[in-house]
Order: C-alpha cells, then sequence, then structure tokens
C-alpha cells in the first residue's frame, strides 16, 4: 500500500512510519521537518514532505504528489515540547491545528479520492468516569464529555470526521489512551511517566504521581501496529475504535520496573488536581482482529533497553 504519515515526525507519528516501513508498505511522511523525531537512517526508507498542516497547499501537494492509498492523520499541536496538554496554554494555535488543520486533510483526501483515511482521536473526549456506568468504562458509542481543550478540539474533530463520512470519505478515529515508550520527548501529559523510566533506567529513587485506579496505558509500538494493522484490513471500517491495551495502577507498573530493576525505590504520592479519564473498551477493535504484542512487563523492558542505549 501507499501510505502517507501525517505528523509522521512526531512521538507516535514515527514509529507508525516505521512500522509501515517494516510491513513493506511504500510510505511517505509530512511535518514542518523531521525533527525530532525521525532519523536519517529513517528517511532512507520514507519519502519525506516538509510543510504546516495548517497550510491546504503545501497537505493537498503532497497527497497529489504521493498519491496514497491511505492517509494516517497524526498531526496535534503540542506546543515547544510541551505534549497536548499545550492546548491549555494556546487553546487558537490547538484549534487551529488539531480541527481546521484536520478539516484541510479531509477536504484534500475527498478531492483527491483517497481510499480510507485513518487518524487519531484520544480517550480525553470522555470525562469522568463516573458518567460511564456500571463499571466506568467508556465504548465507541459512550457520550463524549471533554474536560480539557485538547479533548474537545479532538471531539470537535470526530463530529468534523462523521460529516466528511456521510459526504462518502472513509474515514475512522482512533482513539489513543496514554502513550508510553521510546522516543517520548515532550513533557506534557506522560512526563510522570517519563521521568520515572528514566531514573528506572538510571537506578535512581524517584516518585510517581498518578492517580489511584486503572490507567489507560498503550505502548507506542502497539499503537503503530494498530495503525498499520488497520491500513489494510479488509471491509469497511468503523468511525470509530477505542485502542484499549492496557489498564495497570500505578501500583503494577511500579512492580513491573522493580522487577526488572531489582531495589527500585519509588515513592507513590497523590497527583495534582486534574481530569481523571476512564477506561476505554477496545472489544470492538479487538474483534477486528488486533491483538496487542506487548506486555507491561515487556514494554517496560524494551524502553528501559533505548533509555540506557
Amino acid at each position: 500500500m501507499r501510505v502517507l504519515v501525517v505528523g509522521a515526525s512526531g512521538f507516535v507519528g514515527a514509529h507508525t512510519a516505521r512500522r509501515l516501513v517494516r510491513d513493506g508498505h511504500d510510505t511517505a511522511g509530512f511535518a514542518p521537518a523531521p525533527a525530532p523525531c525521525l532519523t536519517e537512517a529513517d528517511l532512507t526508507g520514507i519519502r519525506f514532505f516538509a510543510g504546516d498542516a495548517t497550510a491546504s497547499g503545501a497537505l493537498d501537494s503532497a497527497v497529489a504528489a504521493f498519491a496514497p492509498e491511505v492517509v494516517i492523520g497524526l498531526a496535534a499541536h503540542g506546543g515547544s515540547g510541551g505534549g497536548l496538554m499545550a492546548a491549555a496554554r494556546d487553546p487558537a494555535r490547538a484549534r487551529a491545528v488539531n480541527v481546521e488543520g484536520f478539516r484541510l486533510l479531509l477536504e484534500s483526501c475527498l478531492a483527491r479520492r483517497v481510499g480510507r483515511v485513518l487518524w487519531a482521536s484520544t480517550g480525553a473526549v470522555f470525562g469522568d468516569p463516573a458518567l460511564y456506568p456500571p463499571d466506568g468504562a467508556a465504548s465507541e458509542d459512550s457520550r463524549p464529555a471533554p474536560e480539557t481543550e485538547y479533548g474537545a478540539t479532538k471531539r470537535d474533530a470526530e463530529e468534523l470526521a462523521r460529516g466528511f463520512r456521510r459526504r462518502g470519505l472513509a474515514v475512522t478515529a482512533v482513539r489513543l489512551p496514554l502513550v508510553f515508550g521510546p522516543g517520548l520527548w515532550y513533557r506534557g501529559a506522560a512526563a510522570r511517566l517519563l521521568a520515572l523510566f528514566e531514573a528506572a533506567a538510571r537506578g535512581e529513587p524517584a516518585t510517581l504521581a498518578l492517580p489511584a485506579g486503572p490507567l489507560d496505558l498503550a505502548y507506542v509500538k502497539d499503537v503503530a501496529r494498530a495503525f498499520s494493522f488497520l491500513a489494510t484490513a479488509p471491509g469497511e471500517l468503523d468511525l470509530t475504535y477505542n485502542l484499549a491495551v492496557s489498564a495497570p495502577t500505578r501500583e503494577d507498573l511500579v512492580a513491573a520496573l522493580r522487577a526488572l530493576v531489582p531495589g527500585f525505590c519509588v515513592a507513590l504520592e497523590e497527583p495534582p488536581p486534574g481530569p481523571v479519564f476512564p477506561v476505554m473498551s477496545g472489544a470492538r477493535l479487538r474483534a477486528l482482529g488486533f491483538v496487542p504484542a506487548w506486555s507491561l512487563r515487556d514494554a517496560c523492558a524494551d524502553w528501559l533497553v533505548g533509555l540506557r542505549a
């Protein structure tokens, strides 16, 4: 397949582009620049188009030049290393990228007759777990109730996608949980996990301030596998899939690291006040045949190897 990854220089985008190349796809990337996550070695197997996702001409030119069969939209406003929660600091820019930039992508794909569009939404479209009885888990059909600016932009993008689907574009959202793993560079929602793993890799004590209860997590290599899987899945895809890989507690996470780093000392602290998201049900994607490959322990071990290197 010919697959274009929009936002290919980001954390998830770079892993997705690498996975597509590994799976034998003719792969191109679109982003302002290869940095921060694409390397020179990556670019030997990826055709790269430089441009701004909010500029219709640049994006449409890349789609026209590469003529992809599948487009994967992973561009999102992350600020200067602030992560996805940077949307709260600059709502106008977040909306320009996450909503209006996404609209330009969908317009281009519709006009250029792209066969399938996949894109990254988020579990942050949901609200407090108490809104999702009986077990606090949200399915694809659960009502969005975002409590963050980032979640609100993605909810609006989901409504955009719904409208373009009615116009004939085969567009599918993959709602991502908190993603962790090698290459995580921004200091946003995953900053506490990054600090924890960096301390474990050095064998130094750490503190961890995460809420009690299950945490919706996905290893970045499983996220990349999911996008590659959906790029070639037969038949018509649904409008939305929740990517639910693992829901460990903070205690489970610490136990996995202590098994890999004997004597690793972690002090658990209560997190500062903030939104708490429900875990997501991933039954719809599992029914399609996607099976996560990375257990929590294996994911922790793999990331530690990368950090030590």
